[in-house]
């Protein structure tokens, strides 16, 4: 029984560890932290026998945004400001290597934080809308109509220019 945990939480690691690394990151923006709150997602998913299936991925993210929680009310205010130079440091690398990338970035930003984070877990994180639903911890609907009011503010908020692809 334990050697059937340690392999499902080993083919956990092989198919979801970037995923959840990407995510954790994307919110704490420290390599190290990522990489601890990463394996401590795991370590969980371990301890609680999580199956490998489609409830596996989601089931991480949400544990993982737990933990990012936890870090971030344990943190005091001068690491806030730390972490937000650096965020606005990796706004600007992403920006200087494309211009589209740019005005995706910026569009971003101008979007309320529900939004943006929708956004990104259909387009960065790459989940489906069922998948979106559980790390949101919403109904399938909620998560279907959040998502279309996204893009919509997306498409209200972008130069349309950006959306036919052109340029300005």
């Amino acid at each position: 029984m334990e050697t059937d945990t340690k392999l499902a939480v080993e083919e956990l690691h092989r198919l979801y560890s970037q995923n959840v690394y990407r995510y954790v990151y994307r919110r704490i923006l420290d390599i190290d932290a990522a990489r601890q709150i990463t394996n401590d997602a795991f370590r969980l998913a371990w301890q609680r026998s999580i199956p490998v299936g489609p409830e596996a991925l989601p089931w991480l993210l949400v544990t993982a945004k737990n933990l990012v929680s936890n870090e971030n009310r344990s943190l005091g205010r001068e690491s806030k400001l730390a972490r937000m130079a650096a965020a606005q440091q990796l706004t600007e690398q992403r920006s200087n290597s494309s211009d589209l990338g740019e005005h995706v970035q910026e569009v971003l930003e101008a979007l309320r934080p529900k939004d943006r984070e929708v956004l990104m877990l259909a387009y960065w994180d790459g989940l489906s809308t069922l998948e979106i639903s559980s790390v949101l911890e919403c109904s399938l609907e909620s998560a279907k109509s959040r998502l279309f009011r996204a893009r919509k503010a997306f498409e209200r908020k972008a130069p349309t220019s950006m959306l036919k692809g052109g340029s300005n």
